[in-house]
């Protein structure tokens, strides 16, 4: 998924910082840097804190900053599940003796997880199920040991937050910044 923003006014501020002999790339650089951070932090992370910890949110949303030849700042979620143990709430709801449905609570409720529970056992952990299905046909694996249940990544989570108000809130800040950047840029003079 990609989200695309357009900054008006380049070419204004470029005339306008060329008075001061000053470049207008420094300060882009910064306002995309400054708005992609807060955006993660403002839009993403904190309204998945009561599903995801903040710090493995962050971890999991990479931020390419910009820099000398790339102009652009990106926020690159991870396509990769997620372990179930690492959701802040999760449960499972038994079908019998041995299995049971994994869930984790997320934004909208509950969201099914790949895998199972033996709600018989001692220790009711969240395992992988063996079984995978591509296409018309199904296949069972039984060489390699259980693994923990992966629950939806932080890329289904960021594509259900990342709507139309979280556009206009990236590019109100983005707009905002880059009109303080430049008014620090003035204030500091010729060269």
């Amino acid at each position: 998924m990609e989200l695309s923003l357009k900054l008006q006014g380049r070419p204004f501020a470029e005339a306008l910082l060329k008075t001061v002999q000053r470049s207008v790339d420094p300060v882009l650089r910064g306002t995309l840097n400054t708005t992609v951070t807060a955006t993660r932090r403002e839009r993403f992370t904190k309204p998945l804190r009561g599903v995801l910890s903040s710090r493995r949110a962050n971890r999991r949303m990479v931020i390419k900053r910009a820099r000398r030849g790339r102009m652009d700042a990106r926020l690159i979620p991870s396509g990769s599940g997620i372990p179930v143990t690492e959701y802040s709430r999760w449960g499972f709801d038994a079908i019998d003796k041995t299995r049971a449905r994994v869930w984790v609570v997320g934004l909208g409720g509950k969201k099914v997880a790949a895998g199972f529970v033996n709600p018989g056992a001692q220790r009711k952990l969240p395992l992988s199920t063996r079984s995978q299905k591509i296409g018309r046909v199904r296949t069972y694996t039984y060489k390699r040991a259980l693994g923990e249940a992966l629950a939806p990544s932080v890329a289904y989570w960021f594509k259900r937050l990342a709507q139309g108000n979280t556009l206009r809130w990236t590019n109100a800040f983005l707009r905002r910044e880059f009109e303080r950047r430049i008014k620090i840029e003035l204030a500091k003079g010729p060269r």
